[in-house]
């Protein structure tokens, strides 16, 4: 890919499907994200509930909030199937809390530990990812540890990502308690027409390329087949840049994205 990337004087592939903070391409819902992150940690708010369908930014958002803001120590959950018993547990094990006996004096610890972290300055939050397959005892569970608080707010924020099903999830009556306390919601939403071209041109930037055109046909098939998804974006653009290296061009066309799409059989 290198000399690809060389015939485009890029210094990198800028439609790479791993999700990186320089690369974020902030549009108005995603920034609205960001600010959600950023008020729930200053006014000590229990919740977040970031939803969107699978490819829409969600991890990119979260790793962007993460690069910008000071003093927070996240705790990420990325296995949803852990059981309600298991989570105090685990908490306490990332946090290096080792010498507990049960679920109470694990949950005690962790309540102590974390309020002598916000005494000193330092902020913690649990990120829990893919949360609509979590069972309702683990939900139950995560409500209980928004109880830990002081007077001024919570001591551990928790920010729970997952699928639209996730909003679903949270209406059943077994989960009432939880979706009453979340308070901040944001939903990603796929690009449009206007964003995909903006997003593409953005990142051919930040990879060191502003010349690098891509024709309007292009982009509008694009758009069409990764119905406005940033990480389908990237895939499609990705094998396009490819395709165009191939016919030796400099500019994008709308051949080379049906190509390109056939390869990925989109």
């Amino acid at each position: 890919m290198k000399e690809v990337f060389d015939f485009y004087n890029l210094k990198e592939d800028p439609f790479s499907i791993t999700p990186d903070p320089e690369y974020f391409y902030p549009t108005r819902v995603h920034e609205r994200a960001i600010d959600a992150m950023e008020y729930l940690m200053k006014k000590g708010e229990s919740f977040l509930l970031l939803t969107g369908f699978p490819g829409t930014g969600k991890t990119t958002v979260i790793k962007t909030f993460l690069s910008k803001v000071q003093g927070v120590c996240a705790i990420p959950l990325y296995n949803p199937t852990v059981r309600s018993e298991e989570l105090v547990s685990y908490l306490c094990q990332k946090l290096g809390l080792s010498k507990f006996e049960g679920k109470l004096q694990a949950l005690e610890r962790l309540r102590e530990f974390l309020l002598e972290s916000y005494k000193n300055g330092q902020r913690f939050l649990l990120i829990i990812d893919e949360a609509q397959d979590m069972s309702d005892e683990t939900l139950t569970e995560i409500k209980h540890l928004s109880n830990l608080e002081t007077d001024k707010g919570k001591l551990l924020p928790i920010i729970l990502v997952g699928q639209p099903s996730l909003e679903s999830r949270l209406k059943d009556p077994r989960n009432s308690q939880l979706d009453q306390r979340i308070s901040l919601r944001i939903k990603l939403l796929p690009l449009t027409k206007e964003e995909v071209h903006d997003f593409i041109l953005y990142r051919v930037k930040r990879a060191g390329n502003s010349s690098l055109l891509f024709e309007k046909g292009a982009i509008k098939l694009i758009w069409k087949a990764s119905r406005g998804i940033p990480r389908l974006i990237n895939l499609i653009c990705s094998r396009t840049l490819m395709v165009g290296f191939f016919y030796n061009s400099q500019r994008i066309k709308k051949e080379y994205v049906k190509i390109a799409l056939k390869y990925l059989n989109l």
